[in-house]
């Protein structure tokens, strides 16, 4: 079970129809049963239409593709109401629950904390009817710290340390356990193992204090350099709570034209995140020296497959045509035409609106 953006270019992020074939052929492919998409909606023009392509991409692969939707967010405290009701007709129109981004370079813009009261009511109602929330909250400890911040990250704008409008580290952990303390049985998945990853001694705190908090292995590289170096603490754990542990990739569509070597990559990129759940080797891998944990089956077969089908159903929730062309005329509204991108970003969704309305009151879960 894979878990793939639509998005574009790490520095020009517009998506594309061409992304969401690229998906497709994942699955074509032979590389995944089943992949989930989160589908990152911000506040940008680009973002706009990655909620409708979401749901395009489950039209061409019926059955096999599961879709998070990103919450579309303003950067005004009034522009946010609702956020229940956005959340509602997201569900109605196909989405299987939520992906929220909170990066820490996205509060340079977006400067609500996750505890803030606007998100009170979107948090209740994922909780009330157990719509699965996957959850990007901070970054590695590293990306606060002068002397151990990863080149890369610094070229990326994920260096905090000097920067005032960022909170520290800690804060985003404060502000994200609020939330849960508030609403404890709210279905969260965390990204990147919460970035937790060198603290293997405060997880099983976290699972046991909220039952329904599970933590994905997509990688942050510094995972499994840091799992490694703790590779005895980092067994027991999953196969104490091998429950609470799901697969993702971070693969992505094609970046701006779709690139030959984009599956190529991908498979490399399962391939080497299987040999290091399934093995005990010694390889070079995300750039560190890593040893294997060799878990056994009954963990693997939780993480790969048995926990994704837990949290997210057996079956992608249908698609609704009309809620979906709805949508993307939505979101076309937004756009006013002087911003950034917007001939294009209205293009594409007009497109799509279009191949929703042709496929209205047809059913896009059959074959």
């Amino acid at each position: 079970m894979e878990s793939y953006t639509l998005f574009g270019d790490a520095f020009f992020q517009e998506p594309s129809l061409e992304n969401a074939h690229q998906l497709v052929s994942y699955l074509e492919k032979g590389m995944a049963e089943k992949l989930v998409i989160p589908a990152i909606t911000l506040y940008t023009v680009p973002d706009l239409p990655c909620n409708p392509l979401a749901l395009y991409a489950k039209s061409r692969a019926p059955g096999g593709i599961y879709a998070l939707a990103g919450l579309r967010r303003s950067l005004t405290r009034e522009g946010n109401a609702g956020m229940a009701a956005q959340a509602r007709d997201l569900i109605a129109a196909g989405f299987d629950g939520f992906k929220l981004i909170c990066k820490p370079n996205v509060r340079r813009s977006f400067r609500f904390a996750i505890n803030d009261p606007m998100f009170d009511e979107f948090y209740a109602e994922a909780e009330k009817f157990s719509r699965p929330v996957l959850f990007h909250v901070g970054d590695p400890a590293s990306f606060w710290q002068k002397d151990k911040v990863p080149s890369w990250a610094v070229r990326n704008g994920w260096y905090y340390g000097e920067d005032a409008d960022i909170p520290s580290c800690e804060a985003f952990y404060e502000e994200t356990l609020d939330v849960l303390r508030r609403y404890p049985a709210l279905p969260v998945t965390f990204a990147h193992f919460f970035f937790m990853a060198d603290k293997l001694d405060q997880v099983p705190s976290l699972l046991e204090s909220y039952p329904r908090v599970c933590l994905d292995v997509t990688p942050g590289a510094e995972m499994y350099a840091a799992f490694s170096e703790q590779r005895d603490k980092a067994r027991e754990l999953f196969a104490a709570y091998g429950d609470r542990f799901l697969f993702g990739t971070d693969n992505a569509g094609c970046q701006g034209p779709a690139r030959k070597n984009n599956l190529r990559k991908s498979r490399e990129t399962i391939t080497l995140m299987r040999r290091f759940f399934e093995t005990g080797d010694t390889f070079d891998g995300f750039g560190y020296r890593l040893r294997g944990l060799a878990l056994d089956e009954k963990t693997l077969c939780a993480l790969y497959n048995q926990n994704f089908l837990r949290v997210l159903g057996k079956k992608p929730a249908p698609v609704d045509p009309r809620r979906a062309a709805a949508l993307c005329e939505e979101y076309r509204n937004l756009i006013t035409g002087d911003e950034p991108f917007a001939e294009s970003t209205i293009r594409l969704l007009e497109e799509l609106r279009d191949i929703f309305m042709v496929r209205k009151g047809h059913d896009f879960e059959k074959p």
